[in-house]
């Protein structure tokens, strides 16, 4: 299957909220709070998705054959100096399993170094986390660093470990 990347509409409010606010999603963000439709509405509205201005940028990743979303990818951290940015990728749990996560990566590695310039990404991914390791590895990315015990989430320290993939 084939997809796209686009800025959020307000027809994404529904997935949005459901992703927004799912707490397992809140374990691997920095953050840990439920945002409200109203919120996430007037996000959406006043977005410029100006990426050198607001320093972040958030995309959806949609199905060429249309219908509902099935992903977001974030770039945020973004360091003009360094043209560097963070990465963050949430595929929708019903969608997952399906090569949505490998299409969104290529996709944004390719705007990344193609469109916006930017010479490296990276991203921050609990060492547990097998299947998203192997992603990240399979789309051309390096493990640069572990950082041990850097998050706890519901009483558990893990450990994080960084990727980076330059272009």
């Amino acid at each position: 299957m084939s997809y796209f990347l686009r800025a959020p509409e307000p027809e994404d409010l529904d997935l949005l909220f459901r992703l927004e606010n799912d707490p397992e999603v809140w374990t691997v963000s920095s953050c840990h709070m439920p945002y409200s439709r109203y919120a996430l509405k007037q996000y959406i509205l006043t977005c410029k998705n100006d990426f050198f201005a607001e320093k972040q940028l958030r995309l959806m990743v949609q199905p060429s054959k249309g219908g509902e979303a099935e992903a977001i990818v974030d770039l945020f951290n973004f360091s003009p100096l360094d043209g560097r940015a963070e990465l963050g990728l949430l595929v929708d749990s019903t969608c997952r399993g399906r090569g949505v996560g490998q299409e969104a990566l290529t996709l944004l590695c390719d705007y990344a170094a193609h469109t916006l310039g930017l010479r490296m990404i990276f991203c921050q991914i609990f060492a547990d986390n097998a299947a998203c390791r192997h992603l990240f590895e399979k789309m051309g990315f390096t493990e640069v660093a572990v950082l041990p015990e850097w998050v706890v989430a519901e009483g558990k320290k893990h450990d994080l470990v960084v990727v980076q993939r330059f272009f």
